[in-house]
């Protein structure tokens, strides 16, 4: 069996968690943006609410 020492249960490193945690925030932090630009551009030219 091969040695594990140092590794989650994931089978990441620290190190490699860490990079695939920033590049998923990365990914998210993205998608929210374009969503939320995409929501503002909708409700400006066809609001579905009335303030």
């Amino acid at each position: 069996m091969s040695d594990n020492d140092g590794l989650s249960f994931t089978g990441l490193s620290e190190e490699q968690a860490q990079e695939l945690h920033s590049v998923y925030m990365s990914g998210l932090i993205l998608f929210t943006a374009v969503a939320a630009v995409a929501h503002l551009a909708v409700l400006i030219w066809r609001p579905w609410f009335y303030l």
